[in-house]
């Protein structure tokens, strides 16, 4: 693993800390009291067959053909999940938010691992590279800018969730994380 790479991957690992931290504290009230679970074995197959997630969870050997890594209590894996599942959130996730900044920054949260990785190597983000090779060849000038607008976003989002205000230009600065098309 070359140096940047390396780098790169402390930098996702503290950021899907971070992420997973605003999503927890967001979201498991309503999670807590649902009856119909969202995660889905057929996504945990992403975690294997990307070495970049395969480099961050470490976890392999805890991956079943049958669960995934899906446990009656939720996912074994603490780092090295899919952006896939940070980017979903249910309606009732959506219902339960006070007016569409909320709603929006809460889609911005699910995005940022994601718009973190995008690029890598032309439009192909980082978690969908096949090889370790290709992982070495990624575009780490590209990845750093985008890592860099995902911690600001996080920043901005941390910091609206403590005083409950948001200046247009950090709406603005929002605006730079790509939320997928079938997030929006």
């Amino acid at each position: 693993m070359n140096e940047a790479l390396k780098q790169y991957v402390d930098r996702y690992t503290r950021l899907e800390a971070e992420v997973k931290k605003l999503i927890a504290r967001k979201g498991n009230s309503i999670c807590a009291q649902c009856t119909c679970v969202c995660c889905d074995a057929v996504m945990c197959v992403e975690a294997i067959k990307s070495p970049f997630l395969k480099m961050i969870h470490q976890q392999e050997d805890l991956y079943d053909e049958k669960e995934g890594f899906l446990t009656p209590t939720g996912c074994r894996l603490e780092k090295g999940r899919p952006s896939v599942c940070y980017e979903y959130f249910c309606d009732d996730h959506f219902y339960f938010q006070p007016d569409e900044l909320h709603e929006k920054v809460l889609k911005v949260i699910g995005c940022l691992l994601f718009h973190a990785t995008r690029n890598a190597s032309g439009e192909t983000a980082l978690e969908d590279l096949p090889t370790e090779n290709e992982l070495d060849a990624a575009d780490f000038q590209t990845l750093e800018k985008n890592m860099d607008e995902s911690f600001q976003a996080l920043e901005i989002i941390q910091s609206y969730y403590e005083d409950g205000s948001m200046s247009e230009e950090n709406r603005k600065r929002l605006e730079n994380i790509r939320i997928p098309e079938e997030f929006q």
